[in-house]
């Protein structure tokens, strides 16, 4: 299969989204020819192909005035549809089609789905990492919360396209909102994950995000507001992640038992031999990749509903609930699970975690029309 590939960020391992796209692009090439196209800012590493089998046709400069501009000239939709949006890509992307005449045109995030109405007749595949509605219901005004619903299902809409998502609690919003038929596919779990084992339980906590994201961001903050100050300082704090604003940074210097470590290129053995991830979220929507990685580490994960939706229940020995600052106190002066417990849960973990890759689909069901829409 030939397969036009369109991200709106570089493939990477810096946060879930990007890492699970290139553990997509790496499983796809065992099989299939792919011609990719992704944005990068200048301050991103390249991505570098594992297989000969992925071409990189276009790397697109992104700028934030860049995206500024692209938003304006697409003023009905919500800027998330049209950040990355131009037509200088879609005469690039028609052009390679003509060429290639690929048997799969597959758009990455929601930031893509706008390009698939240039490609009517051409299979195509949508993965929607979140589902907007949700994650504005949450938090927008009534006018905010129409303008993105009528977006997304103008962007979702599409002749001969195939939606995946990652729950499906996101399945069952697709349906409930915009009457589209979608599929449930899983993470990818790396295998520094898998090899990650609890081995060496210390007195350390973990926060693990991308922390450009105001979904992590509020709720660090929000946990160093609240809790910090009530609870031992004989317990460590790692932060892990990219992102921390500098006045961020300068307030936890002054913190001696807390260590902000940024990017760390294998962070599983850490996050497995540590007591707990802890991450209080109060906006954002579908399943959060790190809950699910550090589950698969054997870590339990502390967190309130946003954290674990999505994330089947029969997992919930290790996803603690906690709702206010006075329950993440006494959590974390009681957690307790000792080492044989953590080790039986991620074998647990990794036995039952169904992991329905993109790749078999498209090898078990030839893409095809899932729905159809009237121009």
């Amino acid at each position: 299969m030939k397969i036009l590939f369109i991200t709106p960020f570089v493939p990477s391992k810096k946060a879930g989204g990007e890492n699970f796209t290139r553990l997509l692009l790496d499983d796809l090439a065992k099989k299939h020819t792919i011609d990719l196209i992704y944005f990068k800012y200048s301050s991103d590493k390249d991505y570098i192909p594992q297989s000969n089998n992925i071409r990189i046709k276009k790397v697109i400069k992104n700028t934030t005035f860049l995206k500024l501009w692209n938003c304006i000239k697409v003023p009905f939709l919500h800027p998330i549809y049209t950040v990355r949006f131009r037509k200088d890509i879609v005469k690039l992307m028609q052009n390679l089609e003509k060429k290639e005449q690929y048997d799969l045109i597959y758009l990455d995030h929601s930031q893509t789905f706008l390009y698939g109405r240039y490609f009517k007749n051409q299979p195509k595949l949508l993965m929607a990492h979140d589902v907007m509605a949700q994650r504005f219901e949450r938090s927008s005004s009534t006018f905010m919360k129409n303008w993105v619903c009528k977006s997304e299902k103008f962007c979702m809409n599409l002749p001969n396209a195939t939606i995946f998502t990652f729950s499906d609690k996101d399945r069952q919003i697709i349906k409930e909102n915009y009457n589209l038929t979608s599929h449930v596919t899983h993470f990818y779990l790396d295998q520094m994950i898998i090899e990650a084992v609890p081995n060496n339980i210390k007195e350390q906590i973990v926060f693990f995000g991308k922390w450009k994201r105001a979904d992590n961001f509020d709720g660090l903050k929000w946990f160093f507001d609240e809790v910090y100050t009530k609870i031992s300082k004989n317990l460590n704090i790692l932060i892990i992640g990219i992102g921390l604003p500098d006045s961020f940074i300068k307030q936890i210097k002054q913190y001696k038992n807390v260590q902000y470590l940024g990017f760390v290129e294998n962070p599983y053995p850490i996050i497995a031999n540590s007591l707990a991830v802890i991450s209080p979220l109060f906006s954002g929507a579908g399943v959060k990749v790190k809950t699910v990685e550090s589950l698969a580490c054997g870590t339990p994960v502390i967190g309130n509903n946003i954290t674990f939706e999505g994330i089947d229940n029969i997992f919930n020995h290790f996803m603690i609930k906690a709702e206010t600052k006075d329950d993440y106190i006494q959590l974390l002066t009681n957690l307790n699970f000792n080492l044989s417990d953590r080790k039986s849960y991620k074998t647990f973990f990794l036995s039952r975690y169904d992991e329905m890759s993109i790749s078999s689909y498209l090898d078990k069901k030839n893409v095809h029309t899932t729905h159809k829409t009237n121009y």
